[in-house]
């Protein structure tokens, strides 16, 4: 009797995939067909018959069914049981993985002649639905074995379709050989809980109906089940199954295996019929769903949109599910979670169907408690102790002011500092360390873990030799480059030291630079060693080889939308058809990251046109320049503080700057025009004009200045020495009488204009020329770490060149920076200033130098510090006088800042500082002494003598810097060593923008 043609559709579920697997035969099956309604297009489904598997059970079926059908398996299969109308257990094919998984079950296809002996024949009654002849051959002996019951094989967990053997050989069964077929049900569901999500499809093959149409032509193909995907763009992948191709078995399953790869589909089912015309086939696809939206459930401690973020783009909203895309994605978000220290967070997900082939993907977390290294502990270091050890790992770092963010544990950190381990033992010479596989356990509280990392040093090596030369290309020696002495004088290493491998490989790096700058870009200096365990001593061998030297052929410029050309190369220090130099390759990267106009600044080579040039390529990309602020602050030295600045980096994409800036605060008032040129006339020439109008208070008087500065500059050396030559044109009106600002008042005096005093308020014209000289290696402007810098000036205010004022006034600065470790760094500066007047009138108050204050000495007040004036309150002789004084200011002045800074949240950009302040200013002129009797201080006489050099006035304290997204603020707490009974000692202050 016919088996019945009928499929019983079954209701998705959210599952892992499953793929058919054959068991091993133990005896012979027996089945009873199951009936379902008529349906052409199904497959037989038959349950396991509840009587012995012996030889001429009633159930056994032989019959082949009339339609062959290739199909996916739906990810539901493991709902049912399929057992294969065949004697044959089913056969599988692997394919390729591809990007999209899914499950697949390919049922009834012939097996195209592949295997001999397991298919057999179909006559053409099966075709049109009549029973069918099994073929002699089709006759299967049973097999030598126990008869034994096998019971329905129910779905696997979740668990076991990874831990099942998904390649386990298929168990024999053909016609003809002596073995007894696998029962099909079991094969399925055990083959359905091996295969993973991502598994490729198995072939299942079955009658030969497909190899009996092999050689006809395809008359007709039917696409049917799409909705988002055209006929078109389906036909585009089928080269088999088109009308009036050839047909063949082959071809077609390479059709749908190219049809599957394409990832937009998760089931798919072709049917074939032999007609009188030729082949005729049906595709049935079913579209995969596409991502309406993401949600995330149960991050409490990231949010949904770091989580998004760290998701990428594999997995976002509006893209066809991909179900190794989000096995991928469950990977990055347990990656996030462990990068914050949650390193037992667990993270599934779920897809919730909605209208139109759309689906949810709801990613769950379970976030657990943060992990963190409580212990690391080392076995074996003998030479070097933990605290060394403990130092250059990131595992078990974390500080006081981590909040607990610290000791995080991250996998990718950890692998890091066995590595870096390995390198220190490198540097001390053990050359033959071994840092065994380190031991992490779980604390039984489940909030931390415990490190063990077990090193065995090994000896520690000596050089014993230590050989540099250079040879040419046919291995003879010849002389190096600079001569055999100086190749030996850039080598630290001598014999009879420790081995140190840093410092070699920094020693080889200097040599390749050293040829690399003369042309040698392909250099060659791999260091060989010869290790001696008996005598613990190692033989290093470096042979150079120069290679060809080569020229830059072009220099290619990309990404500068806005940015010209010849803003970029005017930087470059190297061009076209000269040797290439590799230290001026650097310098000019770092020249044009220092124009501020590029985010990001990548410089590479490649091969040139021929063997003896190498091409540059600059890629740059672009940021804003332009920038408008406007803000409010209060400072505890200019009260409230309200600014506005309008200003334009690279004006018009030529490298010009302007800038238009006001200010208006408690001790000034400010309008400045400032525009600057940094290659004046396509030169190397830099130029700057300014325009301004200020007003400054001070404690004794008030200071309204209008006019401008013209200055010109040159480097020596780029662009670490540069001169400049600056002139000032400026009108200056002093006042002694109580001016206020808007948001502020200063005090002021009067003075008795018949005496001497009278001449520090001059006023009138003041024409002036600066000559200045700085050398800068800093390696930061803003927030240096690293270099020095060092400036000189003189500035001149003669009659001769037009100034009512005559002045010479001279300026020395000298800073430090020194990073001690990563995150401590020392920096220290010293400020001397000499400022002389060769007119009997004096240096004008305006112009002398006030100190005291958080930009200088701080605990001390602003402008508190130098020699004083005992002047009364007004005109009055009888009035009182001024208490302990008025500031007059000095003519000498010398003061120096040392500073610890160190990080304590270094992603807010917040540290650190402990320093200590010292210094004061001197007057010089003898009119004002005499004019004042004696001082009861010696800091503050304005009669200078060699014994006031030594009255320094000194201060120490802390302070907490935060460089946030409206600038570097600075809030300080100093404290003087010793501060005169009258003084109004400051202890906390804080104001906007850098030190030094």
């Amino acid at each position: 009797m016919p088996l019945p043609t009928h499929r019983r559709s079954v209701k998705p579920r959210q599952h892992r995939a499953w793929l058919p697997r054959p068991i091993r035969p133990t005896s012979k099956p027996c089945f009873r067909p199951r009936e379902f309604p008529d349906d052409k297009h199904s497959l037989a489904r038959l349950r396991p018959a509840k009587c012995p598997l012996q030889p001429g059970c009633p159930g056994r079926r032989e019959e082949k069914p009339v339609v062959v059908t290739l199909r996916p398996t739906p990810r539901w299969a493991s709902q049912s049981r399929h057992l294969f109308p065949t004697p044959n257990p089913p056969l599988r094919l692997p394919i390729a993985p591809r990007l999209l998984p899914t499950s697949v079950l390919l049922v009834v296809l012939s097996t195209f002649g592949l295997f001999p002996g397991v298919g057999w024949a179909q006559g053409k009654g099966a075709a049109e639905g009549q029973p069918a002849k099994p073929a002699p051959s089709a006759k299967a002996k049973p097999a030598p074995q126990e008869p034994q019951t096998q019971p329905p094989a129910a779905p696997a967990s979740d668990d076991a379709d990874e831990e099942e053997d998904e390649d386990e050989p298929a168990a024999p069964g053909a016609p003809g050989t002596g073995q007894t077929p696998a029962q099909p049900a079991q094969g399925a569901a055990a083959g359905a809980a091996a295969a993973p999500e991502d598994a490729p499809p198995p072939v299942v093959l079955a009658p030969t109906e497909a190899e009996q149409a092999r050689g006809q032509t395809v008359a007709r193909v039917t696409i049917a089940g799409n909705r988002r995907i055209s006929g078109d763009d389906i036909r585009a992948y089928l080269n088999t199954a088109r009308e009036g191709k050839t047909f063949t078995p082959e071809g077609l399953a390479r059709d749908v295996r190219e049809l599957w790869d394409s990832g937009f589909f998760e089931d798919i089912e072709v049917d074939l019929t032999r007609r009188d015309d030729g082949a005729h086939l049906r595709i049935l696809v079913r579209e995969r769903p596409n991502i309406k939206a993401i949600e995330f459930d149960g991050n409490a401690n990231i949010s949904a949109e770091d989580l998004t973020e760290a998701l990428g783009v594999e997995v976002k909203t509006g893209t066809i599910i991909s179900y190794s895309a989000i096995r991928r994605g469950i990977q990055k978000l347990r990656d996030k979670y462990a990068e914050e220290g949650y390193f037992l967070a667990e993270v599934t997900h779920e897809q919730v169907p909605q209208r139109d082939n759309q689906v949810i993907v709801k990613f769950k977390v379970k976030e657990h408690e943060r992990v963190t290294v409580r212990r690391v502990t080392f076995i074996g270091n003998t030479s070097i102790p933990e605290s060394e050890l403990r130092e250059v790992m990131i595992t078990g770092q974390g500080s006081f002011f981590d909040f607990g963010t610290g000791g995080a544990f991250r996998q990718d950190a950890f692998e890091r500092d066995v590595l870096v381990i390995s390198a220190l033992y490198y540097d001390r010479g053990f050359l033959s360390v071994q840092v065994a596989t380190p031991r992490v356990m779980l604390t039984p509280d489940r909030g931390g873990i415990e490190v063990t990392l077990t090193i065995n040093e090994g000896p520690r090596y000596k050089i014993r030799q230590l050989r540099v030369y250079e040879r040419d290309a046919e291995g003879r020696e010849i002389e190096p480059l600079g001569g055999r002495r100086q190749l030996r004088e850039m080598i630290r290493a001598k014999s009879g030291d420790w081995f140190n491998r840093a410092e070699l490989a920094a020693d080889l790096a200097k040599i390749q630079t050293l040829y690399r700058d003369a042309g040698y870009a392909n250099v060659e200096a791999p260091p060989a060693t010869d290790l001696d365990p008996e005598t613990q001593e190692v033989d290093i061998i470096v042979a150079i080889r120069r290679n060809k030297p080569v020229k830059i052929g072009r220099i290619e410029i990309k990404g500068n939308t806005k940015t010209r050309d010849k803003v970029i190369r005017r930087e470059m220090e190297i061009f076209e058809e000269q040797l290439f130099s590799e230290s001026k390759l650097e310098r000019s990267k770092r020249r044009i990251t220092m124009l501020g106009y590029f985010e990001r600044v990548d410089i590479s080579t490649e091969q040139g046109d021929d063997s003896e040039h190498i091409n540059i390529n600059v890629e740059v990309a672009e940021k804003p320049t332009g920038t408008f602020q406007v803000g409010a602050g209060f400072s505890s030295i200019e009260n409230f503080i309200a600014t506005a600045q309008i200003q334009q980096q690279n004006l018009f994409g030529r490298g010009q700057s302007l800038s238009l800036q006001a200010q208006i605060s408690g001790l000034r008032q400010l309008i400045d025009l400032r525009v600057f040129e940094p290659y004046l006339f396509d030169t190397q020439i830099s130029g700057s004009i300014s325009v301004y109008d200020q007003l400054r208070l001070f404690d004794t008087f008030s200071q309204t200045s209008t006019g401008g500065s013209l200055t010109l500059g040159y480097p020596i050396i780029n662009p670490e020495l540069r001169t400049s030559l600056t002139y000032t044109l400026e009108n200056n009106d002093i006042s002694n009488q109580t001016t206020s600002t808007i948001f502020g008042t200063a005090a002021s005096i009067s003075v008795f204009p018949r005496l001497p005093l009278a001449n520090l308020y001059q006023i009138g014209l003041t024409s002036s020329i600066q000559p200045t000289i700085t050398f800068d290696t800093r390696n930061n402007q803003l927030f240096p770490s690293d270099g020095w810098f060092l400036q000189g000036s003189a500035e001149i205010a003669s009659r001769y060149i037009g100034s009512d004022n005559d002045f010479i006034r001279y300026r020395l600065t000298g800073r430090f920076y020194h990073p001690i470790t990563s995150w401590l760094v020392f920096k220290t500066q010293g400020n001397f200033g000499l400022i002389t007047s060769p007119s009997a009138q004096g240096v004008p108050i305006y112009q002398r130098f006030f100190l005291g204050g958080i930009l200088d000495v701080r605990g001390f007040g602003l402008r508190s510090l130098g020699a004083r004036l005992p002047l009364t309150r007004s005109l009055d002789p009888n009035s009182s006088p001024w208490p302990n004084g008025a500031i007059i200011g000095g003519n000498l002045m010398y003061y120096q800042n040392i500073e610890l800074e160190f990080t304590i949240l270094e992603q807010l950009g917040i540290r650190g500082v402990l320093f200590t302040d010292f210094g004061n200013a001197w007057n010089l002129e003898q009119n004002y002494c005499k004019a004042a009797p004696a001082a009861p201080y010696l800091e503050t006489n304005p009669c200078f003598s060699a014994e006031s050099l030594l009255a320094i006035r000194a201060s120490y304290g802390f302070g907490i810097r935060w460089f946030s997204p409206l600038g570097p603020l600075r809030f300080e707490f100093g404290y003087p060593f010793k501060a005169l009974p009258y003084e109004n000692v400051s202890p906390f202050q804080f104001t906007i923008g850098n030190f030094f």
